[in-house]
């Protein structure tokens, strides 16, 4: 019996959702691996790069715009979330794969921009089921959990990509098979414990044993990718791989189970003193009233958590919008969410309907803020100038005469560099706001600052150059992921946070489209047409010209990215000044939210 309650408390256990949401976030990010099976698309239906790139267009739209998401997460469980969100990845990802093997008839191309556009907008659904509901668990360790979610969403396309060489033979069509049913069972699998639960005490080693696995997984697929380059093709190697990665997902849980299993001993010790006191001070005789009360809310092998949900809990059943959780809202629970607006009294709000920052805020009242604003020019300048290099790496290595193995690998790698930003970002500004009182926003105007240098460094072509820079890149663009959210959580509340958020992601892919096609694709055609028109004087090229083949623009040397990094550069410059700016106008703000959250610790 005691074994039965135990696991029963392991799976409401706050640390179970934690766990389960990694799991979910580890096989999310399928948008990320378009690489993959692009060029399957374009052979089996006939697509010129153009249609091609439209292809990735629509895909950055549905991987990006989750307004529907985040509204739908105020009104509904987070389960039915999930399931929307599997529904969207099983359909739309098997309508390509369909599509791409002949099982259907090829289907037109603006059905084709569809089923895309669904298939990594389901990528959405999963996050914003994953990382509002942890957020809202542990909102004093915000920095740490968002980092450890988007983390591993970053981390997804190594581990799909892995997963795929071991079920598929490497075989690029049959990817778009896995995607579509992979992240749709791990979300229907654990949708039903993906719930805000109770806040209780938090456990720092429990986040520190988390992070260490985090860390040690990506530098286990870091060397995974780079030994990939030296073994042949060998399904066995590529089984022995997934199955460490299968460790490494064990032993998430075996923490939550840990960390269980050290409070259920200490309450099992305090159950038993507390029964040994009564038995020697009370009476013979008692009441019976007396005895009802002691044996509902004293209930052996229950956790604190739950005992105090149902026995000490108010009227009022919600937490935050979502108004579905198994358990009955607690005062202190309440009172764990506002703790940042409570840190706001006295400070100037950012809407126009007076409220505080950290209150909780509509989407009507978000949008009437010049905070808000500021936030969306910042995603902007960051998300557009990130996504635009990275997504252009593979034919800025080529451009510098690097070797298709060279340019797989540093591709492969970029997915690391993107966690590390993700989860070390999280990390250390979470650390530098309970300790030093820094706030987020200057954490995020520094790596809009190192992210310029890194766009210099890309456009100096210099020896190397593409390697360290890739690394700066990555870091920079995955530490926008983890710091957006917290400060967007931070400044308007958890209430509608997942709407909020969504909302503000919507430049990301409108900054990815005016900085990737009109920018760096102008400059890149623009340069490569130069070459051409000088090439045309030498003779065999003119008779091989005429000769009838078309081969497509292609540009070699460092000027053919070199005034598109110039460009990045300086929209990173003007996203850091907006960010200070946003860094002064919050500054008191954080000043009382670090003392409110040191008083907490």
């Amino acid at each position: 019996m005691k074994n039965l309650d135990f696991t029963w408390r392991v799976i409401r256990s706050r640390w179970f959702v934690l766990a389960a949401g990694l799991c979910i976030e580890s096989v999310a990010g399928a948008a990320y691996t378009f690489g993959i099976y692009s060029q399957s698309l374009k052979l089996a239906l006939g697509y010129d790069q153009r249609r091609l790139d439209t292809l990735a267009c629509f895909k950055a739209i549905g991987g990006n715009v989750g307004v529907l998401s985040g509204i739908l997460y105020d009104v509904v469980p987070p389960w039915v979330v999930l399931i929307i969100g599997a529904a969207e990845s099983a359909f739309g990802y098997s309508m390509l794969y369909l599509a791409v093997t002949g099982r259907v008839s090829p289907p037109a191309f603006w059905q084709m921009c569809i089923f895309i556009c669904m298939a990594s907008n389901s990528q959405t659904f999963f996050s914003t089921a994953s990382v509002v509901t942890n957020v809202k668990i542990f909102p004093n360790k915000r920095g740490i959990v968002i980092g450890l979610l988007k983390g591993f969403l970053g981390l997804s396309g190594a581990i799909l990509t892995q997963v795929f060489y071991a079920v598929y033979a490497n075989d690029p069509s049959s990817f778009l098979l896995l995607i579509s049913w992979l992240p749709a069972a791990v979300s229907l699998l654990l949708m039903a414990v993906i719930r805000v639960v109770p806040e209780s005490g938090e456990d720092n080693t429990v986040f520190t044993d988390l992070s260490t696995i985090a860390a040690c997984l990506a530098a286990y697929l870091t060397l995974v990718i780079i030994l990939e380059n030296f073994w042949s093709d060998q399904i066995w190697l590529s089984w022995v791989v997934c199955l460490f990665l299968l460790g490494f997902f064990l032993l998430l849980f075996a923490v939550v189970i840990k960390a269980e299993w050290k409070v259920w001993n200490v309450e099992l010790a305090e159950s038993t003193e507390r029964i040994q006191v009564l038995s020697i001070t009370s009476p013979l005789l008692c009441d019976q009233d007396d005895r009802n009360s002691v044996s509902g809310c004293s209930k052996s092998g229950s956790s604190n958590i739950h005992v105090r949900a149902d026995c000490c809990a108010s009227s009022d059943p919600e937490i935050g919008p979502n108004k579905y959780g198994d358990f009955t809202r607690d005062p202190q629970i309440e009172g764990g969410e506002r703790r940042i607006a409570v840190a706001s009294e006295g400070v100037g709000g950012p809407g126009s309907w007076g409220l505080q920052r950290g209150e909780e805020h509509t989407l009507g009242q978000a949008v009437s803020s010049l905070d808000f604003w500021l936030l969306v020019v910042i995603m902007f300048c960051s998300m557009g100038s990130g996504t635009t290099a990275i997504d252009n790496m593979g034919q800025i290595g080529a451009s510098l005469g690097y070797k298709q193995v060279e340019i797989n690998t540093f591709i492969s790698l970029i997915s690391i560099w993107n966690f590390s930003g993700r989860f070390g970002a999280g990390l250390v500004s979470e650390l530098l706001l309970h300790s030093q009182g820094f706030s987020r926003p200057s954490c995020l105007a520094f790596s809009l600052g190192l992210m310029c240098i890194g766009h210099l460094v890309m456009a100096s072509a210099a020896t190397g150059s593409l390697y360290v820079g890739s690394i700066i890149l990555g870091v920079c663009y995955g530490a926008q992921w983890s710091l957006m959210p917290a400060i967007t959580s931070e400044l308007f509340g958890l209430r509608y946070f997942g709407t909020l958020y969504n909302t503000i992601a919507i430049s990301s892919p409108v900054a990815a489209y005016v900085l990737s096609v009109q920018v760096a694709g102008y400059f890149y055609d623009k340069e490569a047409q130069r070459q051409q028109d000088l090439t045309t004087h030498t003779k065999w090229l003119l008779d091989l010209r005429r000769a009838g083949t078309h081969d497509p623009l292609l540009c070699h040397g460092p000027d053919c990215f070199r005034i598109t990094f110039i460009i990045l550069a300086a929209v990173c410059v003007f996203g850091c000044a907006v960010c200070l700016w946003l860094f002064a106008r919050t500054k008191r703000f954080y000043v009382q939210v670090h003392e409110r959250l040191h008083k907490v610790d």
